[in-house]
């Protein structure tokens, strides 16, 4: 089969790849829609990392040891975990150290004609949701569980910073909790979608950094983009990081005056990832979330490494692999 793999640090279409064999619990996929997401970026850069690409999907299954699943449109949480572990049964399988992750981390993803994943961790798309909406489920959840790390209801004033895919979800569902959520970015595109949502919005380089913030989300990874952030919160208001991935964030340099901010003004901190991906499904079938203008670029999979290629330019949001 066709599979999209990394070889040596470089992406690779391989066109003679097994196909997998499920085991009792596992269910083959075929996937039908793939979004390029940064973490998919990330892992190209990363020397130790092989295998088949790809983690956020919506496909249909071919086989599974359910036969109720057999057909069915799906999409999953791509945290691979053992359901017996000391972390799963506390209810952090999505933190357990030695989970897997689809595409990411030791298991193979969803960049080619088949894969297996775990039938637990599938979800069965409604009839009523679309294929280019179920695709967006899991970066849609994970902007839903930034919205559960701090309260954001009834807060005067809340942040979202940044111009990526995560951020403009994240702006639609704080949104959908707290009217007064503003999005700033550098990028003037991106201020045009927060318009035709009713999103309040600002140029970030016309915004002053005056303490003022009671919640700061952030998915800015440029340096800097952390030290704006403590320069906008206001004492004891919390930061919340989502940024994807996160080793992109290593170089931000915080100087002594950036750890003042954070130690003297009480600061909380937090990081937040993934999230339910039936929490994603959830918000899709409200009808409240606008993907409409999220997709700039559609590829067929044989040309796959071009959408990889434009999935790093910053015009692009969405970047989508029509695998069939």
């Amino acid at each position: 089969m066709r599979a999209l793999c990394l070889q040596n640090a470089h992406p690779v279409i391989d066109s003679g790849r097994p196909t997998p064999t499920p085991q009792s619990g596992q269910a083959l996929v075929r996937p039908l829609l793939v979004l390029i997401s940064q973490a998919d970026i990330h892992a190209c850069r990363t020397p130790d990392h092989a295998g088949i690409l790809g983690h956020q999907f919506v496909g249909i299954v071919e086989s599974a040891t359910n036969q109720a699943l057999v057909g069915k449109r799906v999409v999953a949480d791509v945290n691979i975990t053992d359901p017996d572990s000391a972390f799963a049964k506390r209810g952090l399988g999505h933190h357990e150290p030695q989970r897997k992750i689809l595409g990411l981390r030791n298991h193979d993803g969803c960049l080619g004609d088949l894969f297996i994943i775990p039938e637990r961790n599938l979800a069965i798309v409604p009839d009523q949701i679309h294929n280019e909406q179920a695709v967006f489920a899991t970066q849609l959840a994970a902007a839903i569980h930034v919205s559960r790390i701090q309260r954001i209801q009834g807060k005067t004033f809340v942040t979202v910073l940044g111009g990526d895919l995560s951020a403009l979800l994240c702006a639609q569902v704080m949104s959908t909790l707290n009217t007064s959520v503003r999005m700033l970015t550098g990028r003037a595109d991106r201020l045009e979608l927060c318009a035709k949502w009713g999103i309040k919005h600002r140029h970030l380089g016309e915004v002053g950094r005056r303490a003022d913030q009671d919640i700061v989300i952030s998915t800015m990874t440029e340096p800097g983009s952390l030290s704006t952030a403590l320069q906008m919160a206001r004492p004891r208001g919390a930061i919340i990081l989502q940024s994807h991935p996160i080793a992109s964030i290593q170089d931000q340099s915080l100087t002594s005056e950036d750890l003042k901010r954070l130690i003297e003004g009480e600061l909380k901190l937090y990081g937040s990832r993934c999230g339910q991906v039936t929490d994603g499904l959830t918000a899709l079938q409200s009808g409240r979330i606008d993907l409409s203008g999220l997709i700039t670029k559609r590829v067929k999979f044989n040309d796959v490494l071009a959408g990889f290629r434009a999935s790093i330019e910053p015009e692009h949001i969405g970047v989508l692999v029509q695998m069939t």
